[in-house]
């Protein structure tokens, strides 16, 4: 399993560095649009930027995470590492 080793996050789109070098942003902004008790607080963005790593997936305060390979999947490559 992949893992990502930084995150940082602006206007709900996480930039993710991961193991492998490669960077991905993760558009998260279609929380705004969905509902449900661990989406609710990450509608408001001062919430959802306390993202933070927890055994190389995105996590929040509470409880919600994202795996690495759903970034790599999902996600847009912005960077490839030199190989």
């Amino acid at each position: 399993m992949r893992k990502i080793l930084s995150v940082k996050s602006q206007n709900f789109i996480l930039e993710c560095e991961m193991e492998n070098g490669d960077i991905y942003t993760y558009d998260m902004s279609f929380i705004k649009n969905e509902s449900g008790t661990m989406i609710e607080p990450l509608k408001k963005e001062s919430f959802f930027n306390q993202v933070f790593l927890e055994l190389g997936s995105l996590s929040w305060p509470n409880g919600y995470e994202i795996h690495a390979n759903t970034v790599e999947r999902d996600g847009h490559l912005i960077s490839k590492a030199a190989s």
